[in-house]
């Protein structure tokens, strides 16, 4: 217990003259505008994170993100490049799914068990990105990315490096590049 002696009146701590208080109050709105303004900072972009091959680790920002399902009646395509996975109906549609790491040229992983097909919309396409396995999800800051990798495939489809090892994606560069997007010629 603490004995009457120590015990404070918080009135007693406050300065007597106006000016004082009103320095003290100044300091006091300050103190919490810059607590609001730490608070509403930023907090970076929010994306999947996804393993290919035995652990090459690839970032893919939610504004593409349209949902993660189960490779479930994937359709080969014979006469496709190699990247091409097949395509699947969903929702109504017939979409193209595509072998991520292949494209990427990633060593593939001997059937993963945690294979998931990431639907995303980018490049005014919908398709399928077959990856090893989902991961999570995290943020990142787009000024705080390291460089793209020297001899990284295929780097204008690389935004850059998040925290070290995980290499961000740029699915609008990647899904505009001529090179994968595939047409009918008669």
């Amino acid at each position: 217990m603490t004995p009457k002696s120590e015990i404070r009146d918080p009135k007693s701590e406050m300065p007597d003259s106006p000016y004082a208080r009103a320095i003290l109050h100044r300091r006091a709105v300050r103190l919490a505008c810059e607590t609001e303004s730490k608070q509403q900072a930023p907090r970076g972009e929010l994306f999947l994170d996804v393993r290919l091959g035995a652990r090459e680790r690839y970032g893919i920002p939610y504004r593409w993100l349209d949902e993660i399902v189960r490779p479930r009646g994937l359709t080969p395509i014979p006469g496709t490049p190699p990247f091409v996975a097949g395509v699947m109906a969903r929702r109504g549609q017939l979409l193209a799914v595509l072998d991520l790491a292949r494209l990427l040229g990633v060593e593939a992983d001997a059937d993963s068990q945690e294979e998931r097909l990431v639907m995303v919309s980018a490049a005014g396409l919908s398709l399928g990105l077959r990856v090893a396995e989902v991961l999570g999800n995290d943020r990142y800051q787009a000024a705080a990315l390291g460089p793209a990798l020297p001899g990284a495939g295929e780097r204008h489809w690389i935004t850059g490096i998040h925290a070290g090892h995980l290499t961000m994606l740029d699915l609008e560069a990647l899904l505009s590049d001529p090179r994968i997007r595939i047409e009918e010629h008669a």
